[in-house]
């Protein structure tokens, strides 16, 4: 899912993956097909969201700051630095989230950032519940009711998953919808 904002090189984040306002932006002034173009690449793994008030460019620039201030920006410095922990570190911004910094996979990129799973300002999902959720709110639910089980499933089969058995209130599904609509 990429889309919107560019970082330059080394520094690869996808804000349209790990930033809700940024998330919020997108789906919002998108239609279903862009929606579901957009949602794709997300697969059904859990996906760690930032939510704070910190926008893209500054999480890239004070992460940039920390590596360059520690003397870790180029690559030879960045790639000993992350070894010793199995490939990443992680890096505690001043709104006091934790963002995972580890090896990036694309060439030119050798610096990969997410928010870590554990620190302030971060949910998790499946990329299937976000899916669902996103989609709900664009066809069925902008007044942000709750949404019947007739209609989430239709939704998921509109893309391609399984129905839900179940809607439990604070769970999975509903619990999405609350934290990105509410």
């Amino acid at each position: 899912m990429t889309t919107g904002a560019n970082f330059s090189a080394p520094v690869r984040f996808n804000p349209t993956k790990h930033h809700r306002e940024f998330m919020l932006k997108i789906l919002e002034s998108s239609g279903p097909e862009r929606i579901i173009e957009l949602l794709e690449p997300l697969c059904n793994n859990y996906i760690d969201i930032y939510t704070g008030q910190l926008s893209p460019e500054e999480i890239v620039n004070a992460i940039t700051q920390f590596l360059k201030a520690g003397n870790i920006f180029d690559p030879d410095n960045f790639l000993r630095w992350i070894d010793p922990k199995a490939g990443y570190q992680i890096v505690k911004l001043d709104d006091h989230s934790e963002w995972v910094v580890r090896k990036g996979d694309e060439p030119g990129y050798y610096i990969h950032v997410h928010p870590a799973r554990t620190g302030a300002f971060t949910i998790r999902f499946k990329g299937s519940t976000l899916k669902t959720v996103f989609l709900l709110r664009f066809y069925k639910n902008k007044e942000c009711e709750t949404p019947s089980l007739e209609q989430m499933n239709q939704i998921r089969a509109q893309i391609g998953l399984s129905p839900v058995k179940k809607l439990e209130y604070g769970k999975g599904i509903l619990k999405c919808l609350e934290t990105f609509f509410v």
